[in-house]
């Protein structure tokens, strides 16, 4: 995947190698069990281990070393480490074979219905979405398993313990800008999709000049945007009032969706 992070700050209203000739002995150090009585190994000492291995890789490299090294560092890393690693490859081209195997087998039986007649040009469209919250984040996560070739992400919030009841949103990104936090779990749904983050206020003046700018960015064959659909998901007038204007200087077909902060 690609990841695109814009920063702002702005205020207002409302991202998947010793010189022995004997391999490095790292394996003992991810399956040891400390004896009896004795505390485990902390993580400064882990990382302290995991130093001198790298240090003499540079002497002599060992495949076998640095995968036991790898499978070091996403122990430590915990959970969301493991996750990440086992993030699958991305896809080159769509495939229709129905095999367990295949994240697109299910999507492409809307072709084999004769439904659509090239569900694979869904790789061709790119989607802006401002707002990631209620409505926002589960746009994003259905466009995103659907295979979308490109989704822009507009926020200025960061991520709260008051958001988990957003589809993707996880304790351990509390802190995170909620684009950035979107971008990191949708491209572990999906790595074929383009995800650009936008972290900024758009109801600012510098905020609107950067939305205007994104939107008009890859623009061609005529057309004064780069993307195929503005999805406004906010949470207040005065956004929505900006996205209108935005779309009708560029001429973008947008659809409205959201629901006010007063909606508790």
């Amino acid at each position: 995947f690609i990841v695109v992070s814009t920063k702002y700050s702005a205020v207002g209203s409302s991202p998947p190698r010793s010189t022995r000739h004997t391999p490095i002995q790292t394996a003992a150090a991810s399956t040891r069990t400390d004896p009896p009585g004795r505390p485990a190994a902390t993580m400064e000492e882990e990382l302290h281990a995991l130093l001198r291995d790298l240090d003499a890789l540079k002497q002599l490299p060992d495949p076998a070393s640095i995968d036991r090294m790898r499978d070091r560092v996403v122990k430590m890393m915990g959970p969301s480490g493991a996750a990440a690693a086992a993030t699958r490859s991305k896809i080159k081209d769509m495939s229709a074979e129905v095999v367990d195997s295949n994240p697109y087998s299910r999507l492409m039986a809307l072709q084999r219905m004769g439904i659509v007649d090239n569900y694979e040009r869904i790789r061709d469209y790119s989607v802006a979405i401002v707002g990631v919250g209620g409505v926002g984040s589960v746009a994003a996560e259905m466009l995103t398993r659907c295979g979308i070739g490109r989704l822009l992400l507009y926020d200025y919030d960061t991520v709260e313990l008051a958001n988990m009841n957003r589809l993707f949103f996880r304790p351990d990104q509390v802190g995170m800008t909620k684009t950035d936090a979107a971008v990191q779990t949708l491209s572990e749904i999906n790595p074929d999709v383009v995800l650009e983050s936008y972290s900024l206020n758009i109801t600012t003046v510098k905020g609107f000049e950067t939305f205007l700018g994104s939107l008009k960015a890859r623009s061609s064959n005529g057309r004064s945007t780069g993307v195929d659909l503005v999805l406004s998901c906010v949470d207040n007038y005065e956004a929505r009032m900006v996205v209108n204007q935005a779309c009708n200087e560029l001429r973008q077909t947008w659809m409205e969706s959201g629901t006010p902060k007063t909606c508790i």
